[in-house]
């Protein structure tokens, strides 16, 4: 209502004095009223100041009152015997009779409410912005370890430097905009259809970008010039995302694994978790290696000899022999 009203006139007002609806107002309150967020970040928007009227001072306002009150009555007893076959048609017809409630000479005077309006007051009022209010929704978030927060299905980044802090989002038919303590820090185009992730480059860190570029062939190809057994992980694991990108970070833990283990010991380790389970994850072949490497430092600690445990043994010296006898 406020918006086509502000592009109805012209202009913003500076300041608004509504009632205490519950849809504009959350908490009522005459120094430090608490506003519904949507109706302040319009308010915002179009630079005007929301200022309820007082609880039960209808004096506050009363103008206004009489106003809607003249308007109200004069276009319903214009349209009371029309048959109105549709809302479309129906808000024609009130535009019509509004133009002809504003144009129409004020008791006593020659001039119009529209002309009263042009001559007294559009002059103070705030210039319209290029665009007008887009109607949001709010929700909260946290930003990921790959820099997105996620809002409905769909991934959005947000500057390295707020990894891991709850943020706000502001949700358009076109717009995400994310905010961190009221400033914004992010703003995307909203995604629609399949696409699932939004990333601006500038958001990763710097030894980070590559994660811009990891996708589904990559990890295919690098896990396959490990050996077989690695690239049927690496597949099995993306097709059981789902979506898509979420297990590019399992992905590249599996693969990094060589780095630490060798190639070899990551390949056989593969292969025996696929001999186990239809489903291995990167912990499952983390758990394998370490496991085994603790198994193997073990028998280098305590070697055992060829001829098998000898116990405990007195020697020959002991019972006044010699061992060589």
């Amino acid at each position: 209502g406020h918006v086509n009203a502000f592009r109805y006139i012209g202009g913003v007002p500076k300041t608004l004095i509504p009632d205490n609806l519950r849809s504009g107002v959350t908490h009522a309150n005459f120094y430090e009223p608490v506003l519904n967020k949507t109706y302040n970040d319009m308010a915002d928007y179009y630079g005007t100041v929301i200022l309820p009227a007082r609880v039960r001072k209808p004096q506050d306002k009363s103008s206004g009152e009489n106003t809607v009150l003249i308007a109200s009555r004069r276009i319903l007893a214009k349209l009371r015997n029309e048959q109105i076959l549709s809302f479309s048609e129906l808000q024609k017809k009130v535009k019509t009779a509004l133009e002809q409630v504003n144009e129409a000479p004020l008791t006593g005077k020659s001039e119009s409410r529209w002309t009263a309006y042009q001559a007294e007051e559009k002059e103070y009022m705030l210039p319209l912005p290029k665009h007008p209010y887009e109607l949001a929704q709010w929700g909260k978030a946290k930003v990921q370890p790959n820099c997105h927060i996620a809002y409905q299905r769909k991934f959005y980044s947000v500057p390295f430097e707020h990894l891991g802090e709850e943020v706000d989002v502001r949700a358009t038919q076109s717009t995400i905009e994310i905010f961190y303590h009221h400033q914004r820090i992010s703003s995307h185009k909203r995604l629609l259809g399949k696409a699932t992730y939004s990333t601006i480059k500038e958001h990763m860190p710097p030894d980070k970008l590559f994660f811009t570029d990891w996708n589904k062939d990559r990890f295919l190809h690098w896990s396959q010039s490990i050996g077989p057994s690695t690239g049927k992980v690496i597949e099995l694991i993306i097709e059981r995302a789902v979506i898509e990108q979420q297990a590019y970070r399992s992905c590249f833990g599996v693969l990094s694994l060589k780095d630490k283990y060798s190639e070899l010991r990551l390949e056989r380790a593969c292969s025996t978790i696929l001999s186990l389970t239809s489903n291995p994850t990167y912990q499952q072949i983390k758990n394998m290696l370490e496991k085994e490497s603790k198994e193997s430092a073990v028998v280098q600690d305590n070697p055992i000899s060829e001829k098998g445990p000898q116990g405990f043994r007195r020697g020959a010296k002991y019972f006044g022999g010699d061992d060589n006898a």
